[in-house]
């Protein structure tokens, strides 16, 4: 009874332990953002996930307590550790549009880059929030002091704040005992995790994330063991020394959908397909998705690492975003070694799965997103023949061989009738009239991807110089919940024991105007890991050991489906191991194996550029009511800036942009002074991804 009345007695001075975690959460998450005005936002819009960044700080305060029983040594303790995370992540939001993940910690991933993003982003508003906030806390500590309020822990309270932060621990990390996602409705965007720590704040979504950390070593990694699986891996000796250009065209939710006997369509969709499957190398991939998560799907085919081994559910993790932290060999890279220029085309923002940092990992040289392609759509998205037109420039521009890259976006979900200017196929057959008006809209675009992949090889079957062409299709489309679509067409049956490759399961062609006819293979069942040692292969390209070793297994093992579907596969986990162990080696290890072939720094090529490198302004002319920007190169996505300022303006679609001096829209620009001129290129995210010169506009 005494200790309780004790207890009570200090009770006023146990205030301090509330209100303290209270105002580093603010200063913490006022550092992610980097100022007021979006701390306000985040505040007001998301109050729920204000209060579980509190808890985070709590949690760890009162741990931090029952551990050292000193509330003062505690609190400066979490400052020393959360303020400095805080402030990196808020400089490499502003740098690089991408907050401090965990996994940014384990792997040590741009270390030293920050230090030029701190240096921009301690500004006299953050430095002077930051001093006031110790001032305040220091002045709070002092008045307990001279007051004689010091808090003096008892080892029952200090043990019961123990167990408090260890059950809230456990629910944040585990959503158990207490679900506070549930109970809250916080959900994470694992497409985009700036969404995600946006809207559930740094403190929480930084928890959330470290479970993409709990990676286990597989059991017998050494140097030792990497060596012994070198020695065992026979060189894919290459015959030839042609070198053919390398395309590798992915279809976005591209499917077969004629498979489905129970309905038909007006025409086939496809056509192009069928007909080359019928002459060259072709077959079926078992993707590791259904319905979306497009990077785990170029993961495996450029890299050669399989999904199959990261113990989550494909649809939990993105290796984009969580692992490739460092340079991981994959085809671009295997290209470039051999004197080939590799670039990456996506009709989608450069900040997508976090794509600007995946590219240049991989070893591409260069990278063109969205914001650097021309104004040519089919529905929504860019059309699939601006990428052909791209995958085209590209090949054509460069004097040596080409390793190309290419998304396609067209057809991605969602396919609701009047997403295209009009439907060209029709679906008869005993449907629902909603599913049958989503078949003929995801016909319509797959008709484009289809003619996209015959305007390639049409293109390229009248070049003299060798090339060929890896497409496939990415994943299933969604077509609703609960396979809606697939179920109305009876494509998919009640308790389907077959669910799984039905849904899984998407074709892929290689095309080649080189290689004799009876080297072709057709009806083939692949995995996408081995799709590139088997494109290496048919190329004549010299690969890495990785994949010599992959194509080796490819030949006795050539689908590697879910770990609990191996037995009906007749595989074995022992037959799986060696690659499992080269794998982890390559993403999480010391990459033994790329120092032992001497390629362990070079990945990476120093010349990499987003896009085409920043425009340059070469003429500003202005007349009484136009200023014409000219220089090169333009895009839509350019924006003419004028002392700092933006101007609204109109691309020409060639080398011009023109600003509208008499728009109510544009500032007023004064005559009788001289204004600097510059054009911006930003993303979707308003990150500024291009910077030109400054040109002067001299005085009238």
């Amino acid at each position: 009874m005494s200790t309780f009345l004790q207890a009570l007695k200090h009770l006023p001075s146990r205030i301090l332990i509330v209100v303290l975690p209270f105002l580093l959460m603010g200063l913490v998450e006022y550092l992610e953002r980097g100022s007021y005005v979006e701390l306000h936002r985040w505040v007001m819009s998301h109050p729920l996930s204000m209060v579980l960044a509190y808890l985070v700080v709590g949690t760890l305060y009162l741990f931090l307590i029952a551990v050292t029983g000193r509330y003062r040594l505690s609190f400066w303790l979490l400052c020393i550790v959360l303020l400095p995370l805080a402030a990196i992540s808020g400089s490499k939001l502003k740098a690089i549009g991408a907050p401090y993940y965990p996994w940014d910690l384990f792997f040590n991933n741009q270390i030293m880059a920050y230090r030029a993003f701190l240096k921009g982003f301690l500004s006299i508003n953050i430095m002077g929030t930051i001093l006031a906030f110790l001032l305040i806390v220091a002045l709070l500590f002092y008045l307990t002091s001279i007051l004689k309020k010091s808090i003096a822990f008892t080892w029952i309270e200090r043990g019961v704040y123990g167990v408090i932060a260890i059950v809230l621990a456990v629910s944040l990390y585990m959503d158990k005992p207490i679900p506070f996602m549930n109970l809250y409705g916080i959900y994470t965007v694992p497409w985009d995790q700036t969404i995600t720590y946006d809207e559930n704040g740094y403190l929480y979504s930084s928890v959330k994330m470290l479970g993409f950390l709990n990676l286990s070593k597989p059991a017998g990694y050494s140097k030792k063991a990497i060596n012994s699986i070198l020695a065992q891996i026979p060189e894919n000796k290459v015959a030839s020394d042609k070198k053919p250009n390398i395309i590798v065209m992915l279809g976005e939710s591209f499917m077969d959908p004629t498979q489905m006997s129970t309905i038909t369509f007006s025409r086939d969709p496809i056509p192009n397909l069928h007909k080359l499957q019928k002459t060259f190398t072709s077959g079926y991939m078992l993707s590791p998705q259904f319905g979306g998560s497009t990077a785990n799907v170029e993961f495996e085919v450029l890299s050669g690492n399989s999904m199959r081994f990261f113990g989550q559910s494909p649809d939990k993790i993105l290796p984009y975003i969580q692992y490739l932290n460092h340079g991981v060999d994959s085809l671009a890279s295997i290209a470039t070694r051999q004197g080939y220029t590799a670039t990456s085309i996506n009709p989608f923002f450069s900040y997508f799965f976090d794509s600007r940092k995946v590219y240049k990992h991989f070893g591409f040289s260069r990278f063109i997103a969205s914001e650097f392609f021309p104004n040519d759509f089919e529905g929504p998205n860019y059309a699939d023949r601006a990428v052909v037109k791209k995958i085209i420039e590209e090949t054509e521009k460069s004097s040596g061989p080409d390793f190309v890259f290419a998304n396609t976006m067209e057809n991605h979900h969602p396919y609701k009738p009047g997403k295209f200017a009009q439907n060209t196929i029709t679906v008869t057959g005993n449907i629902s009239s909603e599913s049958k008006g989503i078949l003929e809209t995801y016909a319509q675009g797959i008709s484009g991807t289809d003619k996209a992949l015959q305007s390639l090889v049409d293109y390229y079957s009248k070049k003299d110089e060798p090339t060929i062409i890896l497409f496939f299709g990415d994943h299933f489309p969604f077509f609703e919940d609960d396979y809606k679509v697939y179920r109305d067409a009876k494509y998919v049956l009640p308790n389907d024991p077959d669910l799984y490759t039905k849904t899984h399961y998407t074709p892929f062609l290689i095309w080649n105007n080189f290689l004799p006819a009876d080297q072709e293979k057709r009806d083939l069942k692949l995995s996408p890991s081995f799709l590139g040692p088997k494109l290496l292969h048919m190329a004549g390209i010299q690969g890495s050991y990785y994949t010599d070793y992959l194509y080796g297994l490819s030949q006795n093992i050539p689908v590697i489906p879910p770990s609990e579907m191996w037995a009906s596969y007749g595989i074995k986990e022992s037959e799986l191991a060696n690659y499992e162990l080269l794998q982890y080696d390559n993403l999480f290890g010391s990459r033994y194996g790329y120092e032992a072939k001497g390629f362990k720094d070079t990945i990476v090529q120093p010349t990499y550029v987003l896009g085409y490198g920043d425009p340059v302004i070469t003429k500003v002319l202005r007349s009484e009511h136009t200023l014409k920007v000219t220089g090169t190169p333009f895009y839509s996505s350019c924006n003419v800036y004028i002392d700092g300022q933006s101007f609204k303006s109109n691309f020409d679609g060639e080398d011009t942009l023109y600003v509208d001096l008499s728009d109510a829209a544009n500032p007023h620009l004064a005559a009788d002074k001289t204004h600097q001129v510059e054009v911006r290129i930003y993303d979707d995210k308003k990150m500024k991804i291009g910077q030109s010169n400054f040109y002067p506009l001299p005085a009238s």
